[in-house]
């Protein structure tokens, strides 16, 4: 059954945007040739869009999706699978994505307005951390809000321990004999290193191991491959005497930026560099060598925040839950190389 997914990635826009075409919300402008391509390509795929009607049926509610960004991208590896889980679990329950905005989006008055003051919305899923007056402002004027890696009690939340998912990584690393392993991250709300969860697994990883931490070693990509990139070839150039053996990244699309880096100074993978990234996105499999990682359950991650949203909307849990999903080490041919 083709999605909404299926649709964005055949016309090359984003989920939220085709839902929102196909949903007739003129809120946003789309000029006339993409809402065309949008409206073929639905049909084409046999995409089912049910007809407005005046009629006092019932209306089909919705659940919005705030995602705390998605790098301007109109495909996300990351986020845009979490959304697939979420959609079919929705349409398996007779529900739809109401609305998918980013937290830049929430800071336009006009939309913020429109989300919380829209009867057919019955819950919000947050996807990450957004800042504290907009999520603030959410909780106060939707009932029903459920995160995804969530840092607030209160609410039921959906999540994986990030912490030690990145602990294992970088241990996988250790154990291959590297001691001079550089991590390639961002920093997210806080702006503080400290605070994010897959640099204080790298941290705990050294530290178990008696391994001093090199800030020099600590790179913020600011979760952008090509800042990534860009960032793994001035390294290269600016220590080309004293390099590390070993590299851990935040997620697979900022390792892949640094493999190409890599590549390009005439350095090996996994030779002179073995690699690690995390995530599991499907691309990681085709890279030259294929990607090591932390395989994240993210299609089971929507499909499970869905189900706990539509179970606060119909039998409310008695206090808050947290849902704790497992993750899984995938060590393929990157890293695959012990320290002589």
């Amino acid at each position: 059954m083709p999605t909404l997914k299926d649709i964005a990635e055949r016309v090359g826009v984003s989920i939220s945007t085709v839902s929102r075409i196909l949903a007739n919300d003129s809120n946003r402008a789309v000029n006339s040739e993409t809402k065309q391509k949008i409206w073929d390509t639905a049909r084409e795929l046999g995409y089912v869009i049910k007809p407005a009607s005046h009629e006092a049926n019932p209306v089909t509610k919705g659940i919005g999706c705030v995602v705390s960004t998605m790098q301007d991208r109109h495909y996300h590896p990351y986020f845009s699978v979490i959304f697939d889980g979420i959609e079919k679990e929705l349409s398996r329950n007779g529900y739809k994505i109401a609305f998918t905005h980013t937290q830049e989006d929430l800071k336009r008055p006009e939309i913020l307005h429109q989300i919380t003051n829209e009867n057919q919305v019955e819950g919000i899923i947050v996807i990450e951390g957004i800042e504290s007056k907009l999520y603030t402002y959410l909780k106060k004027h939707v009932k029903h809000v459920v995160g995804i890696d969530v840092s607030d009690p209160t609410i039921p939340t959906i999540t994986y321990d990030r912490v030690e998912a990145a602990r294992i990584a970088v241990q996988h690393l250790i154990d291959q004999g590297h001691r001079d392993i550089l991590f390639i991250g961002g920093t997210g709300l806080s702006g503080q290193f400290h605070r994010e969860k897959r640099y204080r697994g790298y941290q705990a990883a050294l530290e178990q191991s008696g391994i001093a931490i090199n800030p020099q070693h600590v790179l913020n990509a600011e979760w952008e491959p090509d800042k990534a990139y860009r960032l793994v070839l001035k390294y290269i150039e600016d220590h080309h005497g004293k390099l590390p053996t070993a590299v851990f990244a935040a997620s697979d699309i900022m390792a892949m930026a640094a493999m190409r880096a890599i590549s390009e100074k005439g350095f090996r993978t996994p030779q002179d560099f073995a690699i690690v990234g995390f995530d599991d996105n499907e691309p990681s499999r085709y890279t030259v060598p294929p990607l090591s990682t932390i395989h994240i359950p993210t299609f089971e991650i929507g499909i499970v925040a869905a189900r706990t949203v539509l179970q606060c909307i119909q039998f409310p849990y008695p206090l808050p839950i947290k849902i704790l999903l497992p993750f899984e080490p995938i060590f393929r041919q990157s890293s695959d190389w012990r320290v002589p």
